[in-house]
Parts: C-alpha cells; sequence; structure tokens
C-alpha cells in the first residue's frame, strides 16, 4: 500500500497509514519495537510531521537509516 499524498488525504487517513504499516500500537507502546523503528520510537512520533500535513511520508522514511 501507497502513503496517501497529504494533498488528497486527511490527517485521519494518514494517522491510519502509519498505525497500520508499522503495526503501531501508539500511545500504549512504551518502547514496544513493535514498528521496528530506529530508537524505538513510536511510528506516530516519527512520523508526525506527515500525519499534520507538513513533510511527506517518503521524505521522512528516506531519512530514518541513514
Amino acid at each position: 500500500m501507497l502513503a496517501p499524498q497529504i494533498a488528497h488525504s486527511t490527517p485521519e487517513e494518514r494517522r491510519q497509514f502509519v498505525l497500520e504499516r508499522y503495526h503501531c500500537r501508539y500511545p500504549a507502546c512504551g518502547g514496544c519495537g513493535s514498528c521496528r523503528l530506529p530508537g524505538k520510537r513510536p511510528a506516530l512520533e516519527v512520523f508526525a510531521d506527515y500525519v499534520e500535513g507538513r513533510v511527506e511520508f517518503v521524505k521522512i522514511a528516506s531519512q530514518l537509516w541513514k
């Protein structure tokens, strides 16, 4: 599934995409690591700018594993 583009989606649609894509259990994760993101940060925290419509998903994702 491709990430919804900011111009064609709502914050709730983007939030749902992140939760499903990374199996994120935020806010109850406690650093569970289910999302397998660097630093064990919750996916919704990592992609907050995407969910809020400030930065596209691919830009954030491309910088995660530099």
